[in-house]
């Protein structure tokens, strides 16, 4: 499970900050948490390398990047390819990640939000 807290339920009648939930809207009041944030992140980094012509980019740039330790990058980057969007490989010594045609095409969408 990508999300990593423990999430209450909100039936019909559950109120956020004082205004009526129906059931169904709470991905809108729901905050995203961290580890989902860094995905996204990945996912738009990959996605922006990709269109400069680079297919492949090192994790140790990711971090870089992102400023993040590598142990929390290959957890997420874990997470990423279970799901079957990002591809994990080595390049000359290197461990690079790319993105997926299912990755590109959330990366897309994401970006038309």
């Amino acid at each position: 499970m990508l999300l990593e807290n423990d999430l209450t339920v909100l039936h019909d009648d559950a109120t956020v900050d004082g205004t009526l939930v129906e059931q169904g809207f709470i991905a809108d009041y729901v905050p995203l948490d961290n580890s989902t944030v860094l995905m996204l992140g990945i996912l738009e980094l990959l996605h922006a390398e990709h269109e400069q012509g680079r297919a492949f980019v090192s994790l140790a740039v990711i971090c870089k990047r992102l400023g993040i330790r590598m142990s929390t990058l290959q957890r997420l980057m874990t997470a990423l390819s279970e799901q079957a969007l990002v591809e994990l490989s080595t390049q000359k010594e290197r461990l690079v990640a790319a993105l997926t045609q299912s990755g590109e095409e959330v990366s897309l969408a994401l970006q038309a939000t």
